[in-house]
């Protein structure tokens, strides 16, 4: 939690208390009813104004969190991560196409020591694919599956996605407080059954994403947004400074051919996107295997071509591990990262 956070809800505990005296005073007065309606309407004010309070500390410009440097190094290594003894604390709804159409399941990882500590999976496409094994779509398959797994410890395998959208808030057992995901969850371990989600991480018909594209390419503009990490012991704090975040998006997309880091578990290549008339923003590019975009970038390197332009491409917001490994190398306070940005490629959008 940060500060203005902190201090927003000890603001409002404050004069929620304060307005309840109030009340109960007024009532012993007299004209109990009349006192009563007028006070619990400067309480529903209060509420109205701490609430806006809040919510502009939540969109605050500087979201500040933590991670192991080892475990960023790691991920810089790979596209996927694979993940030991995580624990299933509690499990979402399975989401419309229009919000996002994934399911998410809150989780601990043991020995992770990040700040916030929570971490989210979340597999693609559950209100759409069947469930592993079955032959007819039914959404309570997701849903009976994710109660089963409540509780239990598992081996998750997906992307990891670095993220300060989730800092603070309702920290639900589906969605901890949380900077990193495996978004998209690309296969589970439960037990001896393993459950493979890679094929399910498309761009699903009728979603194209939270974020506006004029928001996302404001997000994009390095005039806009600016991260910086701190190195302290085995930790890197790293800072995002920029307007409205968000998660996924469409946009225009050139994929650069010069340096296509292909992997088993992926490719990761570099990207530009226009952000502005004769400004473009550099950006890294990853592309799980099994996915639709895993194919399109393996049809493009075999093409031989130094570029491909992408046009309605569905992406997911991230910060890149690569970069900000460079950056902390560095132990001086507040370095800034370069081409900070990292687009976790889904597939093309048929709007």
């Amino acid at each position: 939690m940060t500060a203005t956070d902190w201090i927003a809800q000890l603001i409002l505990g404050g004069l929620r208390r304060r307005m309840t005296t109030v009340v109960m005073t007024m009532h012993r007065l007299g004209n109990g009813r009349a006192f009563t309606r007028l006070a619990t309407s400067g309480i529903r004010l209060v509420y109205i104004l701490a609430f806006v309070f809040i919510a502009t500390a939540t969109q605050a410009a500087d979201r500040t969190f933590s991670i192991p440097f080892a475990d960023l190094q790691a991920w810089s290594n790979s596209i996927t991560i694979s993940l030991e003894n995580v624990t299933i604390l509690g499990r979402s709804g399975v989401h419309p196409v229009a919000d996002d159409c994934e399911m998410h399941f809150g989780a601990r990882v043991e020995g992770y020591d990040g700040t916030p500590p929570g971490w989210v999976l979340e597999p693609m496409n559950v209100c759409v694919e069947l469930f592993p094994g079955k032959k007819k779509y039914m959404k309570s398959d997701w849903l009976t599956f994710g109660d089963s797994i409540v509780n239990k410890k598992v081996t998750a395998i997906g992307v990891p996605r670095i993220w300060p959208e989730h800092l603070v808030g309702g920290n639900e057992t589906s969605n901890p407080n949380h900077a990193v995901e495996l978004h998209p969850l690309t296969k589970l371990v439960v037990g001896q059954r393993s459950f493979d989600f890679s094929k399910q991480v498309f761009a699903p018909d009728g979603f194209s994403g939270g974020l506006s594209e004029a928001t996302a390419l404001k997000l994009l503009d390095p005039d806009e947004t600016e991260v910086t990490v701190t190195r302290s012991g085995d930790n890197v704090e790293i800072d995002l400074d920029a307007g409205r975040i968000g998660n996924f998006t469409t946009l225009s997309v050139t994929l650069l051919g010069d340096n296509i880091d292909e992997r088993p578990d992926g490719y990761r290549l570099g990207g530009r996107v226009a952000v502005a008339k004769g400004k473009s923003a550099t950006v890294a590019i990853v592309a799980a295997a099994g996915s639709a975009a895993f194919t399109l970038v393996k049809e493009f390197k075999s093409s031989g071509r130094a570029t491909i332009r992408v046009d309605d491409a569905l992406v997911l917001f991230s910060l890149n591990p690569k970069a900000l490994v460079e950056a902390a190398r560095n132990d001086a306070r507040d370095v800034k990262v370069e081409n900070p940005i990292q687009l976790i490629l889904y597939g093309v959008n048929n709007k």
